[in-house]
């Protein structure tokens, strides 16, 4: 599947002004939100070449997909990088990753992710050279609020920056994973409601950065519970050429939740597994 550059159809690619690249503070208004922005120790990293053998990874979801693994995950690979979606800048990533929340914790406490383990296992496995992760998620949320330009923390919006990102950074993007539900599954929502804004999150990626794959996740385990609403509004947006089912979140117990919602060390290996597996079929379609 060729690569495709980011931002190529974005609108606000227009202006020059920094607003396009403003994010607005999600803590303001889910507690517990603030990104970890802290870059003592952080070690920036040039672009380098990028070719077919470099994987570039936007994660976008809720807290399974921010710092909520109770110990971080060093690689074993030094080839995995991040981008910063709040400074636009490369770094060899590690965690807690950059831009994303601590689930669970203080926003200066070490936590850990299932993104590197992916990002390990896809080097390891011969699928890739290089792996850029590009972490968006944003823990506590809903899939209504993600699709929501006009009520805060205007989730929306970073669709745009990250678009933004990619393109000044001269990046392509390889895929995009979208990890959500567990709020979904609380606030009792129904799967036309949860398709609907799911299908107005991914146009948007379609105009952000055009032509990049889209996975979606099937996630909706929330305290030992899951919803077959929101199941099936994950399934229902698969088509199979620009949409591709991802990772089977739901198939992971509660011996691999730390509170029989987030991930412990265990979970979060088997979700790298399974989402390496979903990546790599949609990869070949």
């Amino acid at each position: 599947m060729a690569m495709i550059f980011g931002g190529a159809g974005l609108a606000l690619n227009n202006f020059l002004s920094p607003s396009a690249y403003y994010i607005y503070p999600a803590g303001d208004v889910i507690t517990g939100a603030d990104p970890v922005l802290d870059l003592t120790g952080r070690i920036e990293v040039a672009r380098g070449d990028i070719g077919p053998r470099t994987a570039v990874i936007v994660v976008i979801g809720q807290s399974l997909s921010v710092n909520e693994v109770p110990t971080p995950y060093v690689p074993v690979n030094t080839n995995i990088d991040q981008l910063n979606i709040y400074d636009g800048k490369l770094y060899r990533a590690k965690d807690p990753l950059l831009g994303i929340n601590v689930s669970g914790g203080l926003v200066t406490d070490l936590r850990g992710t299932w993104m590197l383990r992916m990002a390990d296992k896809l080097v390891d496995a011969g699928h890739f050279d290089r792996v850029i992760l590009v972490p968006m998620a944003v823990g506590n949320t809903r899939a209504d609020q993600w699709a929501s330009e006009t009520t805060a923390p205007y989730l929306f919006n970073k669709i745009n920056v990250v678009g933004l990102r990619l393109r000044d950074a001269g990046l392509p993007c390889t895929a995009i994973m979208w990890g959500q539900g567990e709020s979904d599954t609380s606030a009792g929502t129904s799967q036309a409601s949860y398709t609907a804004s799911l299908n107005k999150i991914i146009a948007e990626f379609n105009h952000a950065i055009p032509g990049c794959p889209i996975l979606v996740a099937a996630e909706s385990y929330y305290y030992g519970g899951t919803s077959a609403a929101v199941v099936a509004a994950q399934a229902a947006v698969v088509n199979g050429t620009t949409v591709f089912a991802g990772e089977n979140v739901d198939s992971i117990g509660s011996g691999g939740r730390y509170d029989n919602t987030h991930l412990n060390e265990t979970g979060a290996d088997t979700r790298a597994t399974l989402a390496v597996a979903a990546l790599m079929a949609a990869l070949a379609s």
